[in-house]
Order: structure tokens, then sequence, then C-alpha cells
């Protein structure tokens, strides 16, 4: 890998924490001890039902990023809630802006 793409590869990754860390204290209204964050992967094999089955699993009332088909980013992180540790796995669209669905592990 090259040096600039490692660049935009770290600045992207960090991006992604940033939202996924605003969507948790403003979306899910919590307030964690971040442990650990994979690194930022990408994947194609999301389909609109699997997005619709997270976002009806999870919390009502979040105001998601629409989902268009193809290429979705992924960050998982496992994090301390009061003393439970858990995990959870983030799925961008593509520029790392905002949260299109997740998953507890």
């Amino acid at each position: 890998m090259t040096a600039a793409s490692l660049f935009v590869s770290c600045g992207q990754r960090q991006q992604a924490k940033s939202v996924i860390k605003d969507f948790m204290e403003q979306s899910l209204h919590k307030d964690v001890k971040y442990l650990d964050f994979s690194d930022l992967d990408s994947t194609k094999a999301i389909s609109d039902s699997v997005i619709m089955v997270m976002r009806q699993r999870g919390p009502k009332g979040i105001q998601y990023k629409d989902y268009k088909d193809g290429t979705l980013l992924y960050l998982r992180t496992s994090y301390l809630d009061d003393q439970d540790t858990c995990s959870a796995t983030f799925y961008l669209d593509r520029e790392a802006t905002s949260i299109v669905a997740f998953k507890q592990n």
C-alpha cells in the first residue's frame, strides 16, 4: 500500500470512529468507554433485506442514512457499558459519514 492510500484509509477510519461515537451518544444515548476498534473494511455482501432486519431489531426512532445497493464500509468496536463488555458492528456509507445500520455482536 502506498503512503497516500494509507493516509486516506487512516483518515477514513478516524472519521468512521467519530461518526460511530456520535451515533452512540446521540442516537443510542450511550456514554461508553471504547476498548477497541477494528480496521475499517468494506463489503458488498449486505443486502437491502439484511439492512432492514438490522434496523428492525435495533432501537426504535433512529434515523439512518438511506441505503442504495452497493459497497458499505464496516467497523467493529468493543466497549464497556457500565461494567458490561459489549461489541457492535456498524455499517457506514462509502464516505464514512453516516450509519446505515448496526448490530450488537
